[in-house]
């Protein structure tokens, strides 16, 4: 979901793999938020999104808002129930204290499968946006881009790879508390190897981000034709074809790390800590089941 400015997010968590649930299904970005609210403005929220970066008219705005009314529909009647099981399976096997890396990778693989989804069923109505922008709108998508990418790397330039290191198992010690509640210190200690097992370069993101909002740029100079309306998606779903070769040396190096990391986490909780996190798995799982629920009726 969007990220809203009143909400709590944590830089660097989570922002080179799609994993553990992406982080309980983006919760991380929803604390302290109200899912239903963010849900039933989610029109707005992406409204808002594409108007920082387009800097859209008052008939872009409204015209884009109603192209993603159906979207939303679809997506609260067909995926939302699933987002609901799977949060409810993985609230009672943490109860159970039986939550094993085969849970964790299929539960992953099923979230992957959705949001490719659901981003391919966004693709119309990004198309008809894109083709109304004027020649001034994207004349400054470049700078806009740039500003973007210096806010997300703002936490990490100029630190040393080990300062990096440190500042991303804080981002992740704090995310992490918000569900479970205090780490102990044997969790801490686990984060603290991730940390060194795992490269946290923020440059190399950025620079495959960068990479991608290129081909991006060059293939909306050819908006209004057929061709573009057949590499939309391509852009949107396939974004690791545009991988450097130092990111995905990263990904191949961290990816691992993290998929043995999570169930090794889960099965470190105490029962406090299972009891907080599956009461809070499973209110996010209402959450989705009762906006499921209005959607169908």
């Amino acid at each position: 979901m969007p990220r809203a400015s009143a909400c709590k997010a944590y830089p660097g968590v989570g922002s080179g793999r799609l994993g553990f649930l992406a982080l309980l299904v983006a919760g991380a970005l929803l604390s302290g938020c109200s899912t239903t609210r963010l849900y039933n403005n989610a029109d707005r929220l992406l409204a808002w999104r594409a108007d920082s970066l387009l800097g859209l008219s008052a008939e872009q705005r409204g015209t884009f808002r109603d192209d993603m009314g159906p979207v939303l529909a679809w997506h609260r009647q067909t995926q939302l129930p699933r987002w609901a099981d799977a949060l409810e399976r993985l609230a009672l096997a943490v109860e159970d204290d039986a939550v094993t890396p085969a849970l964790v990778a299929t539960l992953e693989a099923d979230l992957r499968a959705d949001v490719a989804e659901l981003t391919l069923a966004l693709a119309p109505p990004a198309l008809t946006l894109l083709r109304s922008l004027d020649d001034e709108q994207l004349a400054a998508l470049p700078a806009r881009f740039a500003e973007e990418d210096a806010d997300l790397n703002d936490d990490y330039e100029g630190l040393s790879l080990e300062a990096q290191r440190a500042e991303w198992a804080r981002s992740l010690e704090d995310g992490l508390e918000d569900w479970v509640g205090r780490l102990t210190p044997a969790q801490q200690e686990a984060i603290a190897a991730l940390s060194q097992e795992i490269r946290p370069d923020n440059a190399d993101w950025v620079a495959y981000r960068q990479a991608w909002q290129r081909a991006f740029l060059e293939a909306l100079e050819r908006r209004d034709s057929p061709w573009f309306a057949a590499v939309l998606p391509v852009l949107m779903v396939h974004r690791s074809a545009f991988y450097t070769p130092a990111y995905a040396a990263q990904r191949a190096q961290n990816d691992p790390a993290y998929s043995a990391f999570f169930p090794a986490f889960l099965g470190s909780l105490t029962a406090p800590q299972r009891d907080r996190l599956s009461g809070k798995l499973r209110d996010l799982s209402e959450d989705f089941a009762a906006l499921a629920a209005r959607g169908a009726a």
